[in-house]
């Protein structure tokens, strides 16, 4: 496969989605703190919107039919396994992140874990990047767009997260709010 093409893209950004997906459940599984679960779960949840949207883009260009509203996409109505979808063609050949899931349960973990994500984030930022840059197609550049958004504010959140952990060393402010509240 092409990498470069908007299928290749798209094959690619399916690959990084479904790997997002599988590390934000793994994050939440062994998060030393319910907030942390629950941000780590949500972010699971939108990797999985993501991906759906990209299958379903694939699907209406290997049909012919061009690329799709992201809003129609995202909507499309089709069964989905995020953990294992059945993606078309090869996985990408360059190698991803890996984050091991043997790691303790403790703030130290959770901090490695917002750092991967924020690597990985921004890896799937760089794809989508590319892909709007290489089309003329205003249907593709407002699908690239929303993901590359979307990306964006899963980056700022993790980076915030982070520095607060780093700095406080722990998920709760002085006054026992949840950082991301108070």
């Amino acid at each position: 496969m092409d990498w470069n093409t908007p299928k290749g893209i798209l094959r690619h950004g399916m690959s990084i989605e479904r790997d997002g997906y599988n590390f934000y459940k793994q994050a939440a599984e062994r998060a030393s703190g319910e907030r942390g679960k629950a941000m780590f779960l949500d972010l699971a949840n939108q990797e999985e919107e993501h991906l759906r949207l990209l299958m379903a883009e694939y699907r209406a260009l290997d049909a012919g039919e061009g690329w799709l509203p992201y809003e129609q996409a995202m909507g499309s109505d089709f069964p989905i396994n995020p953990a294992d979808p059945d993606l078309p063609g090869e996985e990408p050949p360059d190698d991803m992140p890996v984050f091991s899931p043997d790691r303790e349960i403790s703030l130290e973990s959770d901090i490695a874990a917002l750092a991967f994500g924020m690597e990985t984030e921004e890896i799937s930022r760089e794809l989508y990047v590319q892909g709007a840059e290489e089309t003329d197609d205003p249907r593709a550049k407002e699908a690239y767009k929303f993901l590359i958004d979307q990306e964006e504010k899963h980056y700022q959140l993790l980076q915030n997260t982070h520095d607060y952990l780093t700095d406080n060393q722990t998920w709760w402010d002085s006054e026992e709010y949840p950082f991301f509240i108070g």
